[in-house]
């Protein structure tokens, strides 16, 4: 546990270094994050494996460290780097109306109006029960999110994310995908001189 907002975490950076840790969970804001990873390369600790929730997020954290984003892992809800139909197109679209940016859940609402769609043709009306009905316990095929099935409670659970950030793009992990390999941390050192 940190205190949100701390300025200095030095002394649980040299915990981890004194006692050997190679990989590093990490639940932050951004700004919290952006300066948990400048200290960690500021006192050399060579983690391999570096997981943030919520503050890796962000393109202002990745655009921040720059480089020194590469190899940090984070969790998301979509990516246009997956083998979804329209993945690729509506991120190219996203990135294009917001000067570059891209989002890791813009695919979610994107992927409800599908789900809509497909339930409203399904119904044959616009009656909201009818339409309901056709979403709880139903399959819906060819999202941006891929294939989607609701339990009969209406619920869709969709597979966690883990996301490299890797030369400004945020590359899939897990599930794994053909295209992109995890990539381990080299020690800060080597960064600058490794050829990938």
């Amino acid at each position: 546990a940190y205190t949100p907002g701390a300025k200095d975490f030095s002394s649980y950076i040299l915990k981890f270094k004194m006692n050997g840790i190679d990989a590093l969970l990490w639940l932050g804001s951004p700004t919290d994050s952006i300066r948990l990873v400048r200290q960690i390369k500021e006192n050399k600790f060579n983690v391999r494996y570096l997981h943030g929730w919520k503050g890796f997020w962000p393109t202002e954290f990745m655009k921040a460290l720059g480089p020194d984003s590469d190899y940090l892992i984070h969790d998301g809800f979509w990516a246009e780097t997956l083998p979804y139909p329209g993945a690729k197109e509506l991120g190219e679209k996203f990135k294009k109306d917001h000067k570059g940016l891209d989002s890791v859940s813009v695919g979610l609402p994107y992927a409800a109006v599908q789900v809509l769609v497909q339930a409203i043709e399904r119904a044959g009306t616009l009656d909201p029960g009818k339409i309901r009905d056709q979403v709880f316990g139903g399959e819906f095929k060819g999202t941006v999110l891929g294939d989607l099935k609701y339990d009969v409670k209406g619920l869709c659970k969709t597979p966690s994310l883990a996301l490299q950030w890797w030369k400004g793009q945020r590359m899939p992990v897990w599930p794994k995908v053909p295209q992109y390999q995890l990539k381990w941390m080299p020690a800060w050192e080597q960064r600058r001189s490794k050829i990938e």
